[in-house]
């Protein structure tokens, strides 16, 4: 239930005294300064997630950050999938999904998807995908790919090794950055904000994220 969690968060941060703003696209950044369609922000330190928009707003981090396309697939299951826990088969064809939710599965690739940008990724889903993910589950989960209920397009902001990239900013020591999470980052969303708090307020965390200094990803393919 992604959009219930991202629920969750956003009125914990209401509660906190968060100025929670929507709709606003980022134009352009600077040390202390973030300007976006409305206007512009003054701070003391800029914490920057941008997501897919990571390639454009995050350049001079000279990171070769790939956008990927995916789709994620529901079916009502053939038979009762509700006692499944989460699964991932990482063989042939990687595919993994969650237990049956309201008479649903959710399934999807994990990579492989079209490159893309947030500009021309393309949210229609095709017979063909669905195809293609009814097929890869067939053998190893008969029973999954039931009868197609709907379908979702999402994007992976990638980095070469697939890790994320979570630190302050090479450049500039009062910003901080976290981006990069190549489709595995938002189970990981709590201590990430942790880690960004850390970061931003005290200049260091006590969680080992040397793995995520973003030294080794530049000018690298």
């Amino acid at each position: 239930m992604p959009e219930a969690s991202v629920e969750a968060h956003l009125a914990l941060a209401r509660r906190a005294g968060a100025d929670l703003r929507f709709e606003e696209p980022v134009t352009h950044w600077e040390p202390g300064r973030v300007t976006t369609a409305r206007g512009t922000y003054e701070t003391g330190h800029v914490v920057l997630c941008p997501g897919p928009w990571a390639p454009e707003l995050l350049g001079d981090l000279g990171i070769p950050f790939e956008v990927e396309r995916q789709v994620q697939f529901y079916f009502t299951p053939d038979e009762t999938l509700a006692g499944y826990p989460v699964y991932i088969w990482d063989r042939d064809t990687g595919f993994y999904g969650f237990p049956e939710h309201d008479g649903a599965v959710k399934v999807a690739f994990h990579h492989g998807g079209e490159i893309c940008t947030p500009e021309t990724v393309d949210r229609t889903v095709r017979a063909h995908e669905v195809e293609a993910i009814a097929n890869a589950t067939r053998s190893p989960m008969p029973g999954l790919a039931g009868t197609f209920q709907r379908a979702a397009t999402c994007m992976y902001t990638n980095t070469a090794d697939r890790h994320f990239v979570i630190a302050r900013h090479p450049e500039h020591d009062d910003v901080t950055v976290a981006c990069g999470f190549s489709g595995h980052g938002f189970k990981f969303a709590p201590v990430v904000g942790e880690i960004l708090a850390d970061l931003t307020i005290d200049g260091a965390t006590r969680h080992p994220i040397a793995l995520f200094d973003p030294a080794r990803l530049r000018g690298g393919a």
